[in-house]
């Protein structure tokens, strides 16, 4: 709910509680009638309807009731106009704002669709916004895209499912140079791939994966790349451990990953080198026979 809207309304129902509390006050002391009285003839000229006077008014009351129907007409008229322009302006401005989205997008060539709006899509769009390339996000989470309104003014959001071909084609896809497919659901990710794969366009098409399967099914069906988060987290930190001045040096594995007998002493001419699986054992003596036998 719109902030101005909640303040707005808020101040307009002070006022009518103030008037409440204004007429009340003012039958009391002006007619000397209860504060039951008073409050039930306050809400009687607040709320219009007209249901005559309760005990006969003296011509100060009379005046006093002619202002308290005058300032109640004002203050309903506040409060009616509050809630009607809320209701209007959240239709209106919806409305107006897809209308001018999808014309801005219709306009783009060679952009960028950004399919998803998770923790991956934002930091794919902040670093594409930052090098002022043109972006367009699809995606149907309203808290996600409420957030990337408000950290991007002028970003380009489509509002639908990714795995729509009508909502690709609302992000222009036939003029687009990259799709990303960065949704939670690796499913939809390769649904996206195929179908924009399908659209007969020579795309590049950038996917997330942590699934081998999935990932390899992305792979025939076409994409270009597939993201691994987990697996680039993995080396990147495997990385940063064998880079770190800790690390013990000698201890790394030979590039070759294949195991390599130690250096022995070249053999004489014509014997044959030993090595662990040829080496024999040594000879055991045989045992004398025990004296008394034959």
């Amino acid at each position: 709910m719109d902030d101005l809207f909640v303040g707005r309304l808020i101040k307009v129902f002070f006022c009518v509680i103030a008037l409440v509390v204004f007429g009340t006050a003012g039958y009391v002391l002006i007619e000397g009638w209860s504060l039951l009285d008073g409050f039930y003839m306050t809400v009687i000229t607040l709320s219009t309807v007209g249901y005559g006077e309760i005990k006969t008014l003296t011509p100060p009351g009379r005046y006093f009731t002619a202002m308290l129907i005058f300032l109640c007409l004002v203050s309903m008229t506040c409060w009616t106009a509050t809630l009607t322009s809320f209701v209007v302006k959240a239709d209106l401005q919806g409305n107006f704002l897809r209308r001018r989205t999808l014309k801005m997008v219709a306009q783009l060539k060679n952009h960028t669709i950004v399919c998803g709006s998770g923790l991956m899509a934002q930091a794919v769009i902040e670093r594409l916004v930052g090098a002022r390339q043109p972006v367009v996000v699809v995606s149907d989470n309203p808290e996600q895209i409420k957030q990337l309104r408000k950290r991007f003014r002028r970003l380009l959001i489509v509002e639908g499912k990714a795995t729509d071909e009508l909502t690709l084609a609302e992000a222009n896809v036939l003029e687009a140079a990259n799709v990303v497919a960065a949704m939670d659901s690796e499913i939809d990710n390769l649904l996206i791939a195929i179908t924009c794969k399908d659209m007969g366009r020579d795309i590049a098409v950038f996917a997330r994966s942590n699934d081998i399967t999935i990932a390899n099914r992305m792979r025939k069906a076409g994409v270009d790349e597939v993201i691994s988060p987990c697996q680039l987290c993995g080396d990147r930190v495997a990385q940063l451990i064998l880079d770190s001045p800790t690390a013990d040096q000698s201890a790394r594995p030979d590039p070759g990953w294949a195991w390599q007998p130690a250096n022995l002493p070249n053999p004489p001419v014509g014997q044959q080198a030993s090595t662990p699986e040829t080496q024999e054992l040594p000879s055991v003596p045989e045992e004398a026979p025990a004296a008394g036998k034959a």
